[in-house]
């Protein structure tokens, strides 16, 4: 339906009339005030958030951790990772396998589990492993590499930022923010990247692939678990073997 409009004569502008105006304008201003200030709020609370957080602070929660170790110092299993943050087969096993690995043998204090960061892919891998063992430190490296694998970016994009990992250390309870940045480029951090390298030239025969994954009685001689997919049910046998089930 076409619309009409209409010219009307001019209304008189009254005392009255200026009052009513002037409340309408105030409480107008007021709601444009309170709605900059909610979206404000929004704004600064969603740029803190990290995907993942909450679910690898729940899927962490309460199991030990010291250094790149994650599990009861005396369990009888104890299940060696070396990966590349950047390594996307590395994160499907972070994203698919571990979570329940964990559930079933790590929580229960059966199996124990080891990181060995390596960064061969490049210069993001090495700036977020650099994180992980300077974490590590504060015995909070795993909520760093989870958090890392599940926000992962292309590789080598620049992707691991300053701002990435403070919003990745801001999830994580009881870690120190400002030691963690000045640990990243320690003597004590330099001296652990080199000694998982090193550890990865010997253990897999100079021939770097991510994942790998060595298995054995603790105290004992590990041997490379070979696996055929990432599926627990490539896991497990070897744990219930080790644990004599």
């Amino acid at each position: 339906m076409a619309t009409t409009s209409t010219i009307q004569a001019p209304r008189r502008f009254t005392p009255a009339r200026a009052l009513v105006l002037g409340t309408l304008l105030a409480v107008i201003v007021a709601g444009i005030a309170i709605g900059v200030s909610v979206a404000g709020s929004s704004s600064s609370s969603s740029s803190t958030a990290l995907a993942g957080a909450e679910q690898t602070s729940l899927m962490l929660q309460g199991i030990p951790q010291h250094g790149n170790v994650l599990g009861r110092p005396g369990a009888p299993v104890k299940l060696v990772e070396y990966g590349d943050l950047q390594c996307p087969i590395c994160r499907a096993f972070a994203l698919d396998t571990l979570p329940t690995i964990i559930r079933q043998y790590v929580r229960t204090g059966e199996v124990q589990i080891a990181f060995r960061g390596i960064s061969f892919i490049g210069s993001d891998s090495e700036k977020a492993l650099r994180a992980v063992v300077a974490a590590g430190a504060q015995n909070r490296a795993w909520n760093l590499i989870d958090l890392f694998y599940v926000n992962q970016g292309r590789e080598n994009s620049g992707w691991v930022t300053d701002s990435l990992i403070r919003a990745a250390a801001g999830h994580v309870d009881g870690i120190d923010v400002s030691a963690l940045f000045s640990a990243r480029s320690s003597a004590a951090t330099d001296k652990l990247m080199r000694g998982y390298a090193a550890d990865a030239q010997r253990d897999m025969g100079g021939q770097i692939r991510t994942p790998t994954f060595l298995v054995g009685r603790a105290g004992q001689p590990l041997h490379l678990l070979q696996i055929a997919s990432l599926d627990v049910g490539q896991f497990a046998p070897a744990f219930d073997q080790l644990l004599g089930r």
